[in-house]
């Protein structure tokens, strides 16, 4: 394990145990859940929402919508980084299972939280969804959790039921950090068994390559050895086996004797990006490399059943090109599952145009359109007293959607934002300035959620963990527009958004809509009974919490004196 990991880890949770207010445990699992697991904030905070006393083993609870897929994770954490794990966390984690299964014992036991997680997890599961279990912590991989872990990836019932455990150790938190940083790091070198002692080279303008029939034993050695560092240039890694997909459709493919032994014929292969590359005999060796199209694939190998893995095998092809085109070969190749919809979209001239106007603005910002893509020049115009000025393209969508009076969308439908509603949320003409003020009242409703909910009111933590920074946006935007008008945001400029003056009037927004939201939920909730989870997802109960706002503002506007107070105008014609 590098130094410079562990510095950084160490330093990273004790920096969010302050900031968030939690032990170093959960902080921990709050940084996996943003870093590893790609969660926002928010959305970090409402997945560990159902931690805590009798958890039932579950310190993480996410349904992905966006992959099909509901997450569950058990973590354990030592500032040295030696934790040596026992199998008992790891059945616990699998017993879960069977609380989910049953939300009406978890109401009975007092747990409200975690038996709505076990509705939704009901829901998923009839939808389709893969289920994930992960079991991370750090400390060297141990070897008699992954044999237990495998065993259960094995296991023909899990397979049917698109169940799969994912273990997460010190090497792979490392390998997930480097990838956010932008330090890539292949694999310096392996020897891979090809069937039949036959390749095919090819030679092109991007350089040499060779085409051979792999054995699917071989890609699973591979990837019991290297685990996800396999992947470290792949724009996703594995997306879980949600019910008709690509992977479901592998691993009922693996699970059939007969057609496991079609495999070569029904797949459409590995691509493995490397330095350089020697043929000898019935061997391929390879340096400095990784897989950038065939995760779904290799992983779906390596949960498979070893008796019908053995009959498949899979075409690889080992290419070792120029620097300059391995971006495109990455972009180009992955085409057989779905990427997300925000990776399309990072694409569509829009996206592009924005990503471009961020970069030129008098203090520009890196608009990050996936991991690790960070520009590769220096860094330090993007910084602001040592932090960089980075906006994520998922969440600022989410900021958008919100601040355009659609909180449900951002809150649940995350992937509609860049698909069917994507120029409804980034219309062709739409500014970078005004791009760069929607962000910062997300950042504002983001602090002022923060702040609420390290009060530990239990209601409205309760409240504010279900997608609150996005419904107080979306409260925020409103009154800023009852506030100061339609079109306040005409003379919006960079030097006017970005100044203290401006960033302090928006906080003070964001308290006022943070109250009236919190009210508002409470207030309606009331009148239409059920659970909270279930109204924050129906657009017709926030549209109920909007008139309420509406109403409230309008009575306390004509305390014209209490209004300048609270809710200082915003004039970006004059505000300095």
């Amino acid at each position: 394990m590098a130094k410079a990991f562990q510095t950084y880890l160490t330093t990273e949770i004790a920096r969010i145990s302050k900031q968030e207010k939690l032990s170093e445990d959960k902080a921990f699992l709050f940084w996996f859940a943003i870093t590893v697991l790609e969660l926002s904030e928010d959305n970090a905070r409402e997945a560990m929402s159902v931690e805590g006393a009798n958890d039932k083993g579950i310190d993480i609870f996410w349904v992905d919508n966006d992959e099909g897929r509901v997450i569950i994770a058990q973590g354990k954490y030592s500032t040295n980084l030696n934790i040596r794990p026992t199998i008992a966390p790891v059945t616990k984690l699998e017993s879960c299972l069977n609380w989910l299964a049953n939300p009406e014992a978890l109401y009975r036991d007092g747990k409200p939280d975690l038996a709505q997680a076990a509705d939704d997890f009901i829901k998923a599961e009839k939808e389709g969804f893969g289920v994930e279990l992960w079991f991370v912590y750090t400390g060297p991989k141990c070897k008699n959790i992954d044999k237990h872990i495998t065993v259960y990836n094995q296991n023909p019932d899990n397979i049917d039921k698109r169940r799969a455990f994912r273990h997460y150790h010190t090497d792979l938190l490392e390998a997930s950090w480097e990838e956010t940083e932008g330090v890539y790091r292949r694999i310096d070198k392996a020897t891979i068994s090809v069937a039949n002692g036959i390749v095919l080279p090819f030679e092109g303008s991007f350089g040499e390559a060779v085409v051979a029939t792999v054995p699917g034993d071989e890609i699973v050695n591979l990837y019991d050895e290297y685990e996800d560092r396999l992947f470290d240039r792949n724009v996703r890694l594995f997306l879980g086996v949600r019910k008709g997909s690509v992977n479901a459709g592998i691993a009922e493919t693996l699970a059939d004797g007969k057609a496991s032994q079609n495999f070569w014929a029904y797949n459409n292969g590995i691509t493995i990006i490397c330095d350089s590359f020697y043929v000898d005999n019935a061997t391929v060796t390879i340096k400095n490399f990784s897989i950038v199209n065939g995760c779904q694939t290799a992983v779906s190998l390596a949960q498979g059943p070893k008796e019908k893995v053995s009959n498949a095998a899979v075409l690889v092809r080992f290419i070792a090109a120029s620097p300059e085109i391995v971006d495109d070969v990455i972009r180009f190749t992955n085409s057989q599952n779905p990427i997300r919809t925000w990776d399309i979209a990072s694409q569509d001239r829009t996206q592009r145009r924005l990503k471009t106007e961020f970069d030129k603005l008098k203090k520009p910002f890196i608009y990050l359109t996936r991991r690790g893509a960070r520009p590769k020049s220096e860094l330090k115009k993007y910084r602001d007293k040592g932090i960089l000025r980075q906006i994520r393209i998922d969440v600022i969508g989410q900021y958008a959607a919100a601040f355009r009076g659609d909180p449900v969308l951002a809150y649940k439908q995350k992937a509609f934002i860049f698909s069917k509603h994507h120029d409804d949320v980034f219309p062709p003409d739409v500014q970078v300035e005004e791009v760069l003020f929607q962000w910062f009242c997300g950042e504002s409703a983001r602090a002022a959620v923060k702040d609420a909910m390290a009060m530990k009111n239990d209601e409205e933590v309760r409240i504010l963990k279900k997608g609150g920074t996005l419904f107080v946006t979306a409260v925020l935007s409103k009154v800023l527009s009852m506030r100061n008008g339609a079109t306040y945001l005409k003379n919006a400029s960079e030097q006017r958004i970005t100044s203290s003056k401006t960033k302090n009037k928006l906080l003070k927004y964001a308290l006022y809509a943070r109250d009236c939201y919190i009210q508002a939920v409470l207030d309606q909730c009331d009148v239409d009974k059920g659970e909270l989870a279930t109204h924050i997802k129906n657009p017709d109960f926030f549209a109920k919490v909007i008139e309420r706002i509406v109403r409230q503002y309008k009575k306390e506007a004509r305390a014209t004196q209490y209004l300048k107070e609270v809710l200082p105008s915003i004039n970006f014609k004059t505000d300095r």
